[in-house]
């Protein structure tokens, strides 16, 4: 099967419509692809539709191209997977994004805890909430995936508590004393919406675990060996996605 290019369209078009396309995208399809006027490629938007697209107009700096087919997004069954990772230190959160994007993350939670070893000023975070978004758009347009998932801001560990209630289960992987994640899973079957919390470089605070349980959350082990922040949250979907698809559902 020959290879179509997926990209990523911020401008939502209507079907049968033509599209201009911006420069960097024009740039992409021209110099990087080679592509010339009526070559085919894909198109998906935020809302996870999908395009089947022709170029009518190959020329900088902006492209034209037809909508030939639009495919409304399909309503995503089973679970909904949501992150809360402490920001990591140097580029860390990047390849966490990049990944958890391929796993199958649906919501992403930067978050600031008690010992964050990155700790960027406020007026930092504008800037790197545009270029986390694209890199999940990036990741999307790789590995297939036509969710771009959501991105929230950064945000204060006492503010995600009072969050907890909007999820079924909420994830808190600690000391190997706590309860293993195939007990707690087991005993959660029927979560459709779940946060699992990444610690930073230094772990978890004794106090957030206190206060994290005080909100509802589960404390977990993984039957794995200590695993890094940038690692952890990857894994971790892994095990809950591969728990829920081959559990079946109490009653059915």
């Amino acid at each position: 099967m020959s290879f179509v290019p997926r990209l990523f369209l911020p401008e939502v078009p209507s079907a049968a419509a033509e599209l201009t396309l911006d420069e960097s995208t024009t740039r992409y399809l021209l110099k990087v692809l080679r592509m010339v006027e009526g070559a085919r490629f894909l198109g998906f938007d935020l809302r996870g539709c999908q395009y089947e697209m022709v170029l009518k107009k190959a020329d900088l700096p902006q492209a034209l191209a037809a909508v030939l087919s639009r495919r409304e997004a399909s309503g995503r069954e089973g679970i909904h997977l949501a992150l809360g990772q402490s920001l990591p230190k140097s580029t860390k959160m990047d390849l966490i994004l990049r990944q958890g994007t391929e796993a199958g993350i649906h919501q992403f939670m930067p978050l600031l805890t008690r010992r964050s070893v990155s700790r960027p000023d406020p007026s930092q975070f504008g800037h790197k909430n545009e270029r986390w978004q694209k890199i999940l758009v990036e990741a999307c347009r790789q590995c297939g995936r036509n969710d771009v998932p959501r991105l929230e801001p950064v945000t204060e560990w006492a503010t995600l508590l009072g969050k907890f209630q909007e999820f079924d289960l909420v994830l808190l992987p600690y000391e190997k004393q706590a309860p293993t994640l195939k007990t707690v899973l087991e005993s959660n079957r029927l979560a459709r919406k779940i946060l699992a919390l990444v610690g930073p470089e230094g772990g978890w605070a004794p106090e957030e675990v206190r206060e994290a349980e005080d909100q509802g959350a589960a404390p977990v082990h993984l039957p794995t060996p200590i695993l890094r922040t940038e690692t952890a949250g990857t894994v971790l979907t892994a095990m809950i996605q591969f728990f829920y698809s081959s559990t079946p559902e109490e009653g059915s």
